[in-house]
C-alpha cells in the first residue's frame, strides 16, 4: 500500500516536467534544479490500507507530504522538457486534455497503483507554469473497486533554483 501511496503523490512532480508530444506543446519552463513542495491528502481508504498509512512513522509521513508540506529537489533536464509522453511513465494511459506554453492538464487512467488490491485507479494532474521559473499544480486521483471509494487530492509548487544540479537531488 505505502508503494501505491508513494507513486500516486510522486507523479505529480514528474508530470510538470515531462513528455510533450505532438498533440502537446512543452510548458515553457527552464531545466536545471527545481524545488518541490508537495503536500497530499487521502480518504475513503479501506481499513487494512488506512492501519498502513496510521502506521508510518512522522517522517514516513512527512517524505510521502502527508499531513504537511514534503519538500525536496528535482534535476530536470532539457531531454525531460522534450520527452513524449509514450516514452514516459507507464504506469498509467495517458490522456493530454490541455496544453499549452504555461498550462498542462492530463488524465491518467487505468492506472497501476492498487491493482494488486484490485482497485482501479485514476488521476487527473493540472499544471500551470506562471513563469519559467514557477510552477503549481493539483492532482486528483480515485481508487474504487472492492468495496472502496478512496480520494487523492495533492497540491505543489515547483521553483526553478540554478541551471546546474547537485547529487543531493531526489
Amino acid at each position: 500500500m505505502a508503494r501505491s501511496i508513494s507513486f500516486v503523490s510522486c507523479f505529480a512532480i514528474y508530470a510538470a516536467f515531462l513528455f510533450p508530444s505532438s498533440e502537446q506543446q512543452p510548458l515553457k519552463v527552464k531545466p536545471g534544479l527545481w524545488q518541490i513542495e508537495q503536500t497530499v491528502a487521502y480518504s475513503g481508504l479501506p481499513p487494512e490500507m488506512q492501519a498502513t498509512v496510521d502506521r508510518l512513522t512522522p517522517q514516513q509521513r512527512a517524505a510521502m507530504g502527508i499531513g504537511g508540506t514534503h519538500r525536496y529537489n528535482r534535476c530536470v533536464t532539457e531531454k525531460q522538457l522534450n520527452t513524449s509522453w509514450v516514452e514516459g511513465d507507464q504506469n498509467c494511459k495517458w490522456t493530454v486534455l490541455n496544453s499549452s506554453a504555461s498550462d498542462l492538464e492530463v488524465k491518467g487512467t487505468s492506472c497501476r497503483a492498487g491493482r494488486n488490491e484490485g482497485l482501479t485507479s485514476d488521476v487527473l494532474v493540472k499544471i500551470h507554469a506562471s513563469d519559467s521559473e514557477n510552477l503549481q499544480g493539483t492532482l486528483h486521483g480515485t481508487a474504487t473497486g472492492n468495496g472502496v471509494n478512496a480520494t487523492l487530492d495533492g497540491t505543489y509548487k515547483g521553483k526553478w533554483i540554478s541551471d546546474t544540479c547537485q547529487n543531493d537531488t531526489k
